[in-house]
């Protein structure tokens, strides 16, 4: 193997540069220093050095000078090599410093010892070896300056003593450099590692808060937004977050919750947190992330969409109620159906008016019940559907047309408007066409007066301000009181004698299960109006094909 087999520019290229460039500025600054005394005749005075030894304490310092010069280009050119200007850097140091510790009386003169730090100094490049083999090379040159000296000057008096001792501090100060320098690269090289591992964790920290579907924002005690990931801002309306953006200007009843939990009061931390512009309801958690700090601390807030998390539990009652209904159907179906019969034969048979009343009262309550069964077994049955393109307007004309010819209205009492025309939403077509049929239903069954004079108008479109299509199914009824208006999408709830309180809760689950949201809407004169708020087609449909797959 090579001795200089070790290529310093392929082991740490930018760091080798830059050392090396600090080392041929010291280089320049001694030489320029050996250059003041010069001319200031201090050297003379210092030394007492003859003429022709002026001259070459004259010649080596201009010398020095003119080689760190020329190693600075050499150095910004990176040409040649860096180790092998390494190589040239140092042979020029021994044979300058030699020289003018020769020019100014040998080594008693105490120039020798420069060598000490420029053989330190490069053992940060090269290998023990090589660094040992300079030291060699430096001791060498002291004790041939000695030699030289004492065969050239009569009355020169030798040093090998201290000569030797020089060369001793070569090897120990290379060997002890080269040992701290292995010793630091070590750990440089180990601090970079675990720099890039860090560095590592914290873009796939970043990554997974971003990609989470989760709503994390961080909160200061003062109210201050420091960040928030993707899902936040989504689940916020797609708000521009400024740095540092005050909790209330986003949501003040968010912000009114924070409150509450700051003050300890855990009371309506379960309720979720209500918003306006259609906006999803958000279920909120708290955690503090530097407990330590007290009221100083930041917090973390988890939002959610509480609408998911309702469906998440409404799945888990209805595969009880799946259960459940599967279980009890035939026995209730059996012995109503035998009873429907019974009460058939019984009217058949009287003939007298109070008992042909109380036999239609058993016939109306019989078949009430039979629609609760139905329905519950509809409900337990339930699938979600597959979402797909739907153009609004041509499938509500169509809709229309099948609507008005089931019940019987004319097409003029359900107008539909639709701007722009060309409005597309994602929804499932069975589902859509159950939706709309029973809230249009709906508003038939709760309308109470003449049905030729119900008016139901299908509006919507794309609204700017939701970011998302919308649909409003308008009807001139008497509305829905405020009571009634708390308890419309609980199941078994209705105002009718003769209802089931399904319809509603149905619609709800149904549109639900497609990311969509209904709402009532209350208007300010008489009537119902239900908000149906879609998904667009496109990336909303990849929304629900990670959601069915993360289910």
């Amino acid at each position: 193997m090579s001795l200089f087999s070790t290529r310093v520019d392929e082991i740490e290229p930018s760091p080798g540069w830059r050392r090396l460039r600090l080392l041929n500025y010291y280089r320049c600054t001694l030489a320029m220093f050996f250059i003041v005394m010069l001319v200031n005749g201090w050297a003379r005075q210092i030394f007492h050095s003859e003429d022709h030894l002026a001259n070459l304490f004259r010649f080596a310092s201009y010398g020095y000078l003119i080689s760190a010069v020329v190693f600075i280009v050499s150095i910004y050119k990176r040409s040649p090599p860096l180790n092998t200007q390494i190589l040239l850097h140092t042979c020029v140091d021994i044979i300058a410093i030699i020289a003018l510790m020769h020019a100014s009386g040998g080594v008693r003169s105490g120039l020798g010892m420069l060598l000490v730090i420029n053989i330190s100094l490069t053992s940060l490049f090269l290998p023990l070896r090589v660094t040992l083999l300079f030291a060699a090379a430096a001791s060498l040159a002291v004790l041939g300056e000695q030699v030289y000296s004492e065969l050239r000057q009569p009355d020169f008096t030798p040093a090998f003593l201290q000569a030797g001792i020089l060369g001793m501090l070569f090897f120990a100060f290379a060997a002890l450099t080269s040992n701290i320098t292995r010793r630091l690269r070590e750990s440089e090289q180990l601090a970079s590692q675990k720099s890039r591992e860090l560095e590592s964790a914290v873009q796939m920290n970043e990554h997974i808060i971003r990609s989470m579907r989760t709503g994390i924002m961080v909160v200061t005690a003062d109210g201050q937004v420091q960040m928030a990931n993707h899902a936040a801002v989504s689940l916020l309306g797609n708000i521009y977050l400024e740095p540092m953006m005050p909790l209330a200007k986003i949501s003040p009843t968010l912000r009114e919750r924070f409150e509450q939990w700051l003050s300890g009061d855990d009371t309506s931390s379960q309720k979720p947190v209500g918003q306006s512009h259609g906006l999803p309801d958000l279920q909120v958690g708290f955690s503090v992330i530097e407990p330590d700090l007290g009221k100083a601390s930041r917090t973390l807030l988890f939002l959610e969409d509480a609408s998911q998390l309702n469906q998440r539990f409404q799945q888990v009652k209805l595969a009880s109620l799946g259960r459940l209904t599967a279980s009890i159907a035939h026995e209730i179906r059996n012995p109503l159906a035998a009873i429907n019969h019974a009460a058939q034969l019984l009217e058949e048979s009287q003939q007298d008016s109070a008992d042909i009343k109380l036999t239609g009262i058993i016939n109306t309550q019989v078949q009430r019940l039979n629609g609760i069964i139905e329905n519950v077994l509809h409900l337990s049955r339930q699938q979600r559907g597959t979402p797909g393109s739907i153009e609004l307007r041509s499938w509500l004309l169509s809709f229309r047309d099948e609507f008005c010819h089931s019940q019987q209205i004319p097409l003029q009492q359900i107008n539909i408007d639709i701007q722009p025309e060309n409005t597309c939403i994602l929804f499932d077509t069975g589902n859509m066409h159950q939706v709309l049929w029973n809230l249009c239903a709906n508003a038939i069954s709760h309308y109470g007066k003449n049905i030729s004079t119900l008016s139901i108008s299908l509006q919507g479109g794309y609204s700017q301000d939701l970011k998302q299509p919308f649909l409003d199914i308008i009807d001139n009824g008497p509305g829905i009181s405020a009571e009634a208006e708390q308890h419309i999408f609980e199941p078994f709830f209705t105002t009718r004698k003769d209802g089931t309180g399904l319809g509603l809760y149905i619609t709800k689950e149904v549109a639900e299960s497609n990311r969509a949201k209904i709402r009532h809407i209350v208007l300010p004169t008489h009537g119902t109006c239900f908000r149906l708020q879609f998904l667009e087609p496109g990336t909303a449909h990849k929304q629900i094909t990670a959601q069915d797959h993360d289910q």
